[in-house]
């Protein structure tokens, strides 16, 4: 893993939450790219769109999707607020309290009649009593919050769905995909957009959105520009193009396409199951120590994300040790990712007992 991550040599890197790590083979990639453009310009660019729907499906395969409603975006929150620009300013919607403010705001500030749930040991009982009760047209949510690692539990969006069909749930999965394999057709959402710098580890400036088809029927987005039509000689502007209005950067996408390459040739063995082995033992050494909030240990399931109380002293602390984290709320993000070993984890224990 140092090979390819040369961060690992002097860092405990704890902190894929906030910024996953590019590998040397994504920047070879990238530095091949580049040369192309130096050496080609428009001999190599001028295969863009080709280039571009080719990382489409992969993207789409990864996540069981369909190819001609997935799009390529550069982030999460220009893809989300292009999508809610063009919905009934009358609808009404349900938010997570707290959630991730790129998923809040862009709703709030809209003035859409909006609905909370508070994201805490009965949150899903909380959901089903508001949907009862208020009848809301969207529900928005990041699949895993982004302080405290709190998972959606996916068989209740699966329920959720089934008891409320003509309710859209929109997910942000920036801090859930790539961190265990996903099926989108079957999970009960009808959208999910991320961006793909943290878990996927495809550096900055992509991500992508893909939709059930019945979506075009009732979200009418306006955004349009020259390459929103991907056949420009017919001008062929499909629902799912209008999210790509701008020409595409080859190198940010096609260093997606490489990730999640790089991730299925690894297999979901190493990149999850040997990561949720380390989070549940990181779990019980952190509920021993009185570390996490009530509302995390009360759950059954929780991803690879954990906020464990401490301040400022104990940041800087971690860090003098080469233990690199994140202060978030009221304490200090721990995340564990696919490189990350028991070593890392012992190391973290070692000087949280000093």
């Amino acid at each position: 893993m140092t090979d390819q991550f040369p961060i690992l040599k002097k860092y405990t890197y704890l902190n894929t939450a906030n910024h996953g790590l590019l590998s040397q083979d994504l920047v070879d990639y990238r530095n091949s790219l580049d040369q192309k453009m130096r050496d080609e310009a428009s001999v190599f660019t001028n295969k863009r769109n080709i280039f571009i729907d080719e990382v489409r499906h992969t993207i789409a395969n990864f996540i069981d999707a369909d190819p001609d409603f997935t799009a390529v975006i550069p982030n999460f929150s220009t893809g989300f607020n292009t999508l809610i620009n063009n919905i009934e300013p009358n609808a009404t919607f349900l938010l997570l309290k707290n959630d991730y403010p790129s998923v809040n705001w862009p709703v709030e500030t809209r003035d859409f009649k909006t609905f909370y749930v508070t994201i805490n040991e009965d949150m899903e009982e909380q959901i089903i009593e508001v949907c009862e009760k208020e009848q809301p047209d969207f529900f928005c949510f990041s699949l895993v919050q982004y302080i405290s690692g709190i998972k959606m539990d996916l068989e209740f969006i699966k329920k959720l769905k089934q008891q409320y069909p003509d309710m859209t749930l929109i997910a942000d999965g920036t801090q859930y995909v790539g961190c265990e394999e996903f099926r989108f057709r079957e999970s009960g959402l009808d959208i999910i957009l991320a961006s793909c710098y943290k878990w996927l580890h495809a550096g900055d400036g992509n991500g992508f959105i893909c939709v059930k088809e019945n979506v075009q029927e009732y979200i009418f987005p306006k955004s349009i520009g020259y390459r929103s039509a991907r056949n420009v000689m017919n001008a062929n502007v499909t629902f799912i193009s209008r999210f790509e209005p701008g020409h595409q950067d080859m190198i940010a996408f096609g260093t997606l396409q490489q990730a999640i390459i790089k991730i299925q040739e690894m297999g979901w063995e190493q990149v999850s199951n040997s990561v949720k082995k380390l989070a549940q033992k990181a779990r019980m050494e952190f509920e021993k120590r009185n570390l996490l909030a009530a509302v995390v240990t009360s759950r059954k399931e929780h991803s690879s994300i954990f906020n464990i109380k401490g301040d400022q002293d104990l940041y800087k602390k971690l860090l003098e040790h080469d233990i690199v984290t994140s202060l978030r709320g009221d304490g200090i993000r721990i995340s564990f990712s696919f490189f990350n070993t028991q070593e890392d984890l012992d190391k973290l224990l070692e000087v949280l007992d000093l």
